[in-house]
């Protein structure tokens, strides 16, 4: 079990300050991955597939209003993570990777992101790919889902201590940039409220059977 706090936004043009922002760090390549997420209606809850390994993630307690400086207003959200793998010959798996569910949605990710900590008052920066105990990634994304593009901004902080970030790293990272409470929200919220299914399947309609 995983806890973490975030806070996230979701638009449709390119933000081009944190872009650039990311890009100054020299990360190499946009990290690309594909996620399949489910569609439950329910934005306390998601479930995503990333290859074999299966991801919950719980909503718990209420969101929280607030700002990373005054043109930057969002929602903080507190999560319970549990992730595992999944088998490799389960043929309902197989199914949703093929894309024959259709409340399984598919997100494919161009992914910048780096893990800021705090030693001795001091802010260090690490690639997302080395284990730090505790901190807070920053992500930059673009996502190609049903045919649409989107992109995202968020923070997640991790382990026991919620670091503070400076106020100059954020006006460095954001310049000017306006993020809206309307475009806050995480990735369950983003699918009910701006992906919509290709067909009109009932909420409770989820035909997990494995073929025999």
């Amino acid at each position: 079990m995983f806890k973490t706090k975030e806070i996230r936004w979701f638009f449709k043009e390119a933000n081009k300050p944190i872009k650039m922002w990311f890009e100054s760090l020299e990360l190499g390549s946009p990290d690309k991955r594909e996620d399949i997420y489910l569609s439950l209606k329910n934005d306390s809850l998601s479930v995503k597939l990333r290859g074999r390994e299966i991801e919950v993630k719980q909503r718990i307690g209420v969101r929280s209003k607030g700002c990373l400086n005054s043109n930057a207003w969002g929602s903080f959200e507190n999560w319970i993570k549990w992730s595992f793998e999944a088998d490799t010959n389960d043929k309902l798996l197989s199914k949703v990777i093929q894309g024959k569910y259709e409340r399984w949605i598919s997100i494919s990710k161009e992914r910048m992101a780096v893990q800021i900590t705090k030693s001795n008052g001091n802010t260090r920066l690490f690639s997302s790919s080395q284990i730090v105990e505790e901190g807070c990634q920053l992500e930059y994304s673009k996502l190609s889902v049903q045919g649409e593009t989107w992109y995202t901004f968020g923070l997640e902080w991790f382990g026991a201590t919620c670091i503070e970030l400076n106020s100059s790293l954020i006006s460095k990272i954001l310049c000017d940039s306006e993020l809206n409470l309307n475009q806050s929200m995480g990735y369950p919220a983003f699918l009910s409220e701006h992906i919509h299914l290709k067909s009109s399947l009932t909420a409770t309609h989820l035909d997990f059977r494995a073929d025999s």
